[in-house]
C-alpha cells in the first residue's frame, strides 16, 4: 500500500491486479481495514506485488492521474465526491437495477440505495466504453452523476461513508466484467434444474392441491422443475422468527415423526418421486451481522459495542428530544446472537426444501431506529443487508448440504452474483424489467429473471428466453392447463422450447461462471463498434448464437452476420433494420446467428440429477468456421469450483457442398460422467447435394427431411478411427 498526501486528504493506494487499482481517501493516515464487504471476505482487495505493478499513478496538485484517467477528490467531514473527466463520445453502461429506462447512462444520474419496487438491486459501478470501470464499494447512499451536471465529468457523491473506489481497465466489456467479478466475485453456478422452470403456486394451496399440480404438470407434458410455496406455508404468516413451522391446517406433518420419517414418507415422498424440488418462500427480520462479525476475515480492531456512528437527520424539526425514541437500538428480540440464521432452517432442507425465495419483505425496507450488532445503523447497513442475507443462505445451504443452493432473492447489491440467482421483484414480466435484467448483465450478474407476465403471448415468449425462468401466483389462479387455448398452445410450446435448450442454455451459465460473457446481455456487449446497439433496450443475446426480441413495435435491428428467423426459418443479411411481423402463435422474435452449434435435448419434461447420456447437436454451417463447447458436470455439487467438469470442443464449417464437422473428446472428469454418450447432428439449412464429414470420416445421413439432415453417431464411433 502506497500512502499518497495531497493538501489536507490522505491517499492509499493499492494495486489489485495489473488491471485494477483502490483507491482511499481521508483525512489522516490512518486505513485500517473498515470496509465490510473486504472484511465479510464479499470483495476480494488483496494487493500483488511491487513487481507486478503496471498502471500509472500520479499525484498533480489538485488531480489523481490514473494511466490516462485524470481524476480528482474531495473529503468532507462526512462524506467525499470522486469524479473523473470523460470524453465526450464516452459511453457508459452499469448501475444494476439503479435504472429501468435506459442502457446508456451518459447524461443521467442515480441514486444507489436499495428501494422497494423503485430500485432492488443497485450496483455502484459503470463501464466505459473507453475501456476502464469504476467500483465506488462503499454501501452509504450515493449519487452517480453521469456527465449530467458537468458534461465533461463522471461525479460520485456520497454525503457519508468512507471514499473506497476501485478503477479497473479492459480492452472491452468482457475483460472488464472479469475484472470487475475477480474483485467482487464470479457469477454462480446453480444447480442444472434451476435452468428449467420454476411455478410459484397461489399462497394459499394446501399439500393435496400442490401434489396435483404437479401431477398435472407431468399429464399435460408442460415442463416443470421447481414449485413454489407462498408466506402460507408457514403456521404463521410473515414469519421472520427462528420459530417457524408448516401450517399444520395445509401441510400436516405428525407431531410424531422425525425428520427422516417427514422426508420418506410425507408430502416429500409424491414430490420427489415425480422429481419435482420444493421451495420455500421466506422474510427475514434477523441480525444477520452478529455471525458476519464472528467469520470477519478482518476482524475490527474496535469493540462493537462502543461503535458509533453519528447521524442526527431523523433529529430534524424535532421541538421535544426523547431519547427513548430518538437513538437507534439493537434487534435483540428476535434475533439469537449466537445463532446463525440458516440453523433454524436446516431441518426444512433436510426433510427435502430444496430451494428457497427471499422475499422483499424487511430486507429492503430501512431501518433508521435500527443499530445492528456490528455497531452500524441503517445508512450503511441498509444496502449491505441483503447482499449478506444472499451470502448466509447460498454458504449455509452448501456448507450444510454440500450441494449447490437454488436461493432467489428480490434485493440485492454489488457482488450478489456470487451468492443467489434474482427475479424483478413486483415489477411484473414487461419491458421495464427487462431493461433492469440488461443493465445487471453489464454489471457482472448473469442469473436475472422476472416474474413472468402470462396474460399475454409476448410476456410468455420473455418469460421463457431468460438465464432462469419464474412465473408467480401469488393470489391469481394462473395454472397454465386453465388458460385460453391461445395462451395454453403457447404456454407449453415455449416450455418445451426452452427444456430443448436447456443444455445449451447450462453451457451459457458457464460461459458466465468461466468471466466469457453474461447468459442474457445487450446487443451492445457483442457488437460495440455498431452505433445502431448502443441503447436497443428490447433486444438481446441469449447465450453465444441466439438473439431475441421481445415486446416488438415495428421492426427489429440484425446486427452484422447472416440470422436465420428460428420461427419461419427465413434467413436474413445484417447490419440493417428489418420489418417484423411475428408469426401467429408467437409472442416475438427469435433469431439464430448462421454459424451456430446448438447443444440441445428434446423430450425433456424435468432436469434429473445426473448428466446427459445424449445430445442433439443443431448446426447452421457458414462459410466461415464456428466453435464451441460443451461444459459438463454432475449438475448438483460443488465440485466444478475444484475443476471437475468436462469440455467437449465442435467446430463446424461448410466449404462447397462439404460440411466439416469436429467433435472432440471429452477433456476432464467428474463423479457420474456418462461414458460413450449419443450424438445426433441435426444439419440444418442443408440441400441433397451436400454431404457430412465428422472428424475426418464421411457419414451418410440417415434422414433428410425439409432441408435438414440428420446423423445418428455415438462418441467411441467418431473418436476411435
Amino acid at each position: 500500500m502506497d500512502i499518497l498526501k495531497s493538501k489536507d486528504t490522505y491517499l492509499a493506494i493499492n494495486h489489485l491486479s495489473k488491471k485494477a487499482i483502490r483507491i482511499r481517501a481521508g483525512k489522516n493516515s490512518d486505513f485500517k481495514e473498515r470496509n465490510p464487504s473486504v472484511r465479510y471476505a464479499i470483495y476480494d482487495m488483496s494487493e500483488i506485488g511491487e513487481k507486478e505493478r503496471s498502471i500509472k499513478v500520479d499525484l498533480q496538485e489538485d488531480s489523481l492521474l490514473i494511466n490516462d484517467l485524470i481524476s480528482r477528490i474531495r473529503v468532507g467531514n462526512k462524506g467525499f465526491e470522486f469524479s473523473v473527466e470523460s470524453k465526450e463520445d464516452e459511453r457508459f453502461y452499469g448501475l444494476g437495477d439503479a435504472d429501468r429506462s435506459t442502457l446508456e447512462k451518459r447524461g443521467t444520474e442515480h441514486m444507489i440505495w436499495v428501494q422497494n419496487v423503485k430500485c432492488y438491486i443497485p450496483f455502484p459501478m459503470l463501464l466505459s466504453s473507453k475501456g476502464w470501470g469504476i467500483f465506488s464499494t462503499t454501501t452509504f447512499k450515493q449519487k452517480f452523476d453521469v456527465c449530467k451536471s458537468q458534461k465533461d465529468r463522471l461525479r460520485i457523491i456520497s454525503p457519508k461513508g468512507y471514499c473506497d473506489i476501485v478503477i479497473f481497465f479492459g480492452k472491452d466489456f468482457t475483460e472488464l466484467l472479469a475484472e470487475f467479478k475477480r474483485i467482487s466475485g464470479f457469477s454462480k453456478m446453480l444447480p442444472r434444474f434451476a435452468y428449467g422452470f420454476s411455478f410459484v403456486a397461489n399462497q394459499k394451496i394446501d399439500a393435496f392441491n400442490m401434489i396435483n399440480e404437479m401431477y398435472t404438470f407431468r399429464k399435460e407434458e408442460i415442463p416443470c422443475d421447481v414449485y413454489g410455496l407462498e408466506p402460507e406455508w408457514m403456521e404463521k404468516r410473515y414469519d421472520s422468527s427462528v420459530n417457524k413451522k408448516f401450517n399444520p391446517n395445509k401441510f400436516y406433518i405428525p407431531y410424531w415423526m422425525d425428520t427422516d420419517t417427514v422426508r420418506r414418507l410425507t408430502f416429500f415422498k409424491p414430490i420427489r418421486d415425480m422429481n419435482f424440488k420444493l421451495s420455500l418462500w421466506l422474510c427475514c427480520d434477523y441480525d444477520l451481522s452478529y455471525e458476519e462479525e464472528r467469520n470477519a476475515r478482518i476482524p475490527l480492531e474496535e469493540d462493537l459495542d462502543l461503535l458509533t456512528h453519528e447521524d442526527d437527520s431523523y433529529l430534524e424539526d424535532r421541538f421535544e428530544i426523547d431519547d427513548n425514541l430518538s437513538n437507534p437500538r439493537y434487534l435483540d428480540n428476535l434475533t439469537k446472537k449466537d445463532e446463525p440464521w440458516f440453523e433454524h432452517l436446516k431441518k426444512f432442507v433436510d426433510m427435502g426444501a430444496r430451494a428457497f425465495k427471499l422475499d422483499g419483505a424487511w430486507q429492503i425496507e430501512e431501518h433508521p431506529d435500527r443499530r445492528y450488532g456490528n455497531g452500524m445503523i441503517d445508512d450503511e447497513m441498509h444496502n449491505l443487508y441483503p447482499l449478506i442475507y444472499a451470502k448466509q443462505m447460498s454458504d449455509g445451504f452448501e456448507n450444510h448440504t454440500n450441494k449447490r443452493s437454488l436461493v432467489y432473492s428480490a434485493g440485492g447489491f454489488a457482488g450478489i452474483q456470487q451468492y443467489v440467482a434474482t427475479w424483478a421483484g413486483d415489477t411484473g414480466g414487461g419491458p421495464k424489467p427487462l431493461v433492469s435484467m440488461l443493465n445487471l448483465a453489464m454489471s457482472g450478474h448473469s442469473n436475472t429473471t422476472c416474474d413472468m407476465s402470462i396474460y399475454d403471448i409476448e410476456g410468455i415468449h420473455f418469460g421463457f428466453l431468460q438465464p432462469w425462468s419464474q412465473q408467480a401466483n401469488w393470489d391469481y389462479w394462473n395454472q397454465p392447463w386453465l388458460f385460453e387455448k391461445k395462451l395454453k398452445d403457447a404456454f407449453i410450446y415455449y416450455s418445451q422450447l426452452r427444456y430443448s435448450l436447456i443444455p445449451y442454455i447450462y453451457n451459457s451459465a458457464y460461459r458466465a461462471y468461466l468471466n466469457l460473457a453474461p447468459t442474457m446481455r445487450p446487443l451492445v456487449y457483442d457488437y460495440p463498434e455498431d452505433e445502431k446497439t448502443f441503447n436497443i433496450l428490447n433486444q438481446y443475446m441469449l447465450g453465444e448464437f441466439l438473439m431475441v426480441a421481445a415486446f416488438i413495435d415495428k421492426e427489429i435491428y440484425l446486427p452484422k452476420g447472416t440470422w436465420i428467423d428460428y420461427f419461419t426459418k427465413e434467413e436474413y443479411e445484417g447490419k440493417r433494420y428489418l420489418k417484423y411481423e411475428v408469426p401467429e402463435g408467437r409472442g416475438g422474435a427469435l433469431f439464430i446467428k448462421k454459424g451456430a452449434i446448438l447443444t440441445r435435448s428434446f423430450g425433456i419434461f424435468s432436469i434429473k440429477d445426473e448428466p446427459f447420456d445424449k445430445y442433439t447437436l443443431e448446426i447452421y454451417p457458414s462459410k466461415e468456421k464456428t466453435s464451441t463447447k460443451i461444459y459438463e458436470d454432475d449438475g448438483i455439487s460443488l465440485e466444478y469450483k475444484q475443476g471437475k467438469y468436462s469440455v467437449t470442443e465442435i467446430d463446424a464449417i461448410k466449404v462447397g457442398n462439404k460440411i466439416d464437422i469436429s467433435i472432440s473428446s471429452r477433456k476432464g472428469d467428474f463423479e457420474g460422467k456418462k461414458e460413450n454418450i449419443e450424438y445426433e447432428v441435426r444439419i440444418m439449412k442443408m440441400d441433397k447435394n451436400d454431404y457430412v464429414h465428422i472428424n475426418g470420416k464421411a457419414f451418410n445421413l440417415d434422414e433428410l427431411t425439409d432441408q435438414e439432415g440428420i446423423v445418428k453417431v455415438c462418441e467411441k464411433e467418431i473418436l476411435n478411427d
